[in-house]
């Protein structure tokens, strides 16, 4: 009798090319499940706990370590290597004292080492805004997290920081010119600027941002820049390597 349901691992040269993985140590690595993320902007936790931040050799190691609730996401335990991770995420492993955020670079998502009073917040950019019953504003989140407030008066591309995993609002960022925006994808994946100016879409042409990046000014869809403050980034969003 044949196997039903798809496989749990890919081919590792069939892997998205924004993963920053070895293409050829071994056959196969973890494929995604389906989650919050899509599979070409995330990695499977399993990949980043062994392939990016080489804290397990073998899939018995790394499994032994997550089924022990050893490995956490925005402060959750994650025992399944196929769980989905993607742009600002937290991966905790509490033993070693060790806390990384998945920031954009020309490579791809890059795990960057934050903070233990950081890692206990995240930057979310807002996907959706609908009225709900009791005429409340609910956020759609781009983790696929959902939030209701009447405070906030955001719009979708605007971003707001949270408290992980309780949620709680801290702060929030406005795409709209003074912000600093970082790009997410591209050659320029991981530069931020100042926000120049915005300007609005048409039925031909979308939604685009002008900033002023280390590279020089540079226009971009809106949907490639994450607002991250005023003054300062409200959260660490690179490596900090040259």
């Amino acid at each position: 009798m044949g196997k039903k349901g798809g496989r749990n691992k890919m081919k590792r040269l069939a892997a998205p090319r924004s993963w920053d993985i070895s293409r050829k140590s071994d056959r196969f690595v973890f494929k995604p499940m389906p989650g919050p993320h899509q599979t070409a902007s995330s990695y499977p936790l399993g990949v980043v706990v062994r392939d990016l931040l080489s804290m397990a050799n073998l899939s018995k190691e790394l499994k032994y370590m997550m089924k022990g609730g050893k490995v956490l996401v925005d402060g959750r335990e994650r025992k399944t290597p196929r769980f989905p991770v993607g742009l600002f995420n937290v991966v905790s492993v509490p033993v070693e004292g060790a806390d990384y955020r998945l920031v954009p670079s020309p490579k791809g998502l890059v795990p960057a080492k934050v903070g233990s009073d950081e890692a206990k917040t995240k930057l979310c950019s807002i996907r959706t805004k609908t009225k709900i019953s009791g005429g409340h504003i609910q956020y759609g989140l781009h983790d696929g997290r959902s939030v209701v407030s009447d405070d906030l008066n955001l719009s979708p591309g605007d971003a707001v920081l949270l408290e992980v995993p309780s949620q709680k609002v801290l702060g929030q960022s406005k795409l709209a010119k003074g912000s600093l925006g970082l790009v997410l994808t591209g050659d320029r994946a991981g530069q931020m600027g100042k926000i120049a100016d915005v300007k609005k879409g048409t039925i031909s042409r979308e939604k685009m941002v002008r900033l002023t990046l280390p590279s020089g000014e540079a226009e971009v869809p809106s949907r490639l820049v994450f607002p991250v403050g005023t003054t300062a980034p409200m959260i660490t969003v690179g490596t900090g390597k040259k």
